[in-house]
């Protein structure tokens, strides 16, 4: 992954961080669940790019806003791997352990 990508899915770590703190109020289990998201979007990076990462970031926070709970790494990793098969892209071993 290219600095850029790096920077870009720092940033969308940043700001699931701050719509968790706004709706759930809560940290408690958010050092594992980011965890996760991390691996999800820097393997989404490694296999599609930018457009796709912004994607799965979004889903993420809209999850967040919409239920106020966090969706597991597990759903996020399914949901980023239909993105991929819809854009002809293949998943790597990471995401295709959901």
């Amino acid at each position: 992954m290219d600095r850029d990508l790096e920077l870009r899915v720092n940033g969308h770590l940043y700001e699931i961080t701050a719509v968790n703190d706004e709706v759930i109020g809560s940290r408690q289990g958010f050092p594992a669940a980011e965890d996760g998201y991390s691996k999800t979007l820097e393997s989404v990076a490694d296999c599609a790019g930018r457009e796709l990462v912004d994607q799965v970031a979004e889903s993420i926070k809209e999850h967040i806003r919409t239920h106020e709970e966090r969706p597991t790494n597990r759903s996020v990793r399914r949901d980023a791997r239909t993105l991929l098969a819809e854009a002809n892209i293949v998943a790597d071993t990471y995401l295709n352990q959901a």
